[in-house]
């Protein structure tokens, strides 16, 4: 009987252990890349991390980019339609004629470059209908393939058209169209664009975005308020806080040393995670019930943050299932990163990568 027993034990532990690894071996794995949105004067060496990023081998890279369905949802005010709109005007008013099923001539136009990269006068029209279908992402890819690997062999037809369709270079970067110092110039096109690959996804959500400004809003008035209490009355409980929270935002020499020496590394830090959250809610989760401290309104701050980078995974873990990638890199603001480590690493069909981690 104790035999029969110690088998079924062992059998279980076999199964049990067969389950673990198939469901290890089924896991997406995402590299969450916390990242600068302007790195125009940045000294970096950037071909050193697309090589990182490129050895990890992404069958999809995400950029915080919002999925083009969702600026019919947007408001006016919002700033992701007020930023895009310029860039989407501009396309409109240069180029009027619309093709009368844009999804499938985007999709032609796709298949077409697939089998030679070099139809110059078909990218251009991607771009076009990219812009005009609300894609921001794939406008922008597109204009950086077109204006750094493309156009230095334009012959004079194409060079007139491209100056038709998309005027002087300057005009692309005041609408927003082509902007040299983002981290999608310096890192993520590049990347897609030595991998091969003929997209980059979107998954920025702005569901959230008036009850968060309402919300930051508010803290910023509160937090003003102790600050004027502060500097009036130095010996004030509120002095003690802005003091406090002075001290623990702050980079040591040493450490701040370091992060400047490699700014990648240093953004995808705990270190950098913590200190982040710190600067982004006025001190953070530190200092809840601090005197003088907006306790409830950097409180529901962060209730609209945690639902946007919800939003922001859910958006990734949905269009990866689709495509069935086993691995992922997101690039994104870097005071996302935490968050989004977070929020993913409790789905069990998730593996957490760091980019420190990469090699």
């Amino acid at each position: 009987m104790m035999k029969t027993i110690q088998k079924l034990s062992l059998a279980f532990l076999l199964l049990t252990a067969i389950a673990f690894k198939s469901s290890a071996q089924n896991q997406i794995e995402i590299v969450i890349v916390g990242s600068g949105h302007d790195n125009s004067k940045s000294t970096q060496n950037f071909q050193t991390i697309i090589h990182k990023l490129k050895n990890f081998k992404p069958d999809m890279v995400f950029g915080e980019y919002l999925p083009e369905a969702d600026y019919a949802k947007l408001e006016e005010s919002n700033w992701a339609m007020k930023v895009f709109k310029k860039g989407h005007d501009y396309i409109e008013k240069l180029n009027p004629e619309t093709p009368k099923n844009i999804t499938s001539q985007i999709k032609k136009d796709q298949k077409a470059l697939s089998s030679f990269a070099y139809y110059h006068k078909t990218r251009m029209n991607l771009v076009v209908n990219y812009a005009k279908n609300w894609d921001r992402a794939n406008a922008e890819y597109q204009i950086f393939i077109l204006q750094n690997y493309m156009k230095n062999s334009f012959g004079k037809e194409e060079q007139a058209e491209y100056a038709k369709m998309f005027g002087s270079v300057d005009s692309l970067k005041k609408v927003g169209l082509y902007r040299t110092g983002s981290e999608y110039s310096k890192i993520y096109f590049p990347l897609i664009y030595q991998l091969g690959q003929n997209q980059i996804y979107k998954m920025d959500c702005q569901t959230y975005d008036k009850p968060w400004s309402e919300a930051w809003a508010k803290t910023d008035s509160l937090y003003k308020i102790m600050i004027n209490k502060a500097k009036a009355d130095s010996t004030s409980a509120e002095a003690a806080t802005v003091k406090a929270i002075e001290t623990y935002w702050s980079y040591s020499e040493d450490e701040s040393k370091v992060f400047n020496a490699d700014p990648y590394a240093g953004m995808n830090t705990v270190k950098y995670g913590l200190l982040d959250e710190a600067w982004n809610f006025y001190g953070g989760t530190h200092f809840y019930g601090y005197a003088g401290f907006p306790t409830e309104s950097v409180k529901a701050m962060i209730a609209q943050w945690t639902l946007r980078n919800e939003g922001m995974c859910k958006n990734i873990i949905e269009q990866a299932k689709a495509k069935k990638a086993k691995r992922v890199i997101v690039g994104v603001g870097a005071s996302h990163r935490k968050w989004m480590e977070e929020i993913l690493a409790k789905n069990p069909a998730v593996k957490i990568i760091n980019y420190n981690d990469l090699h």
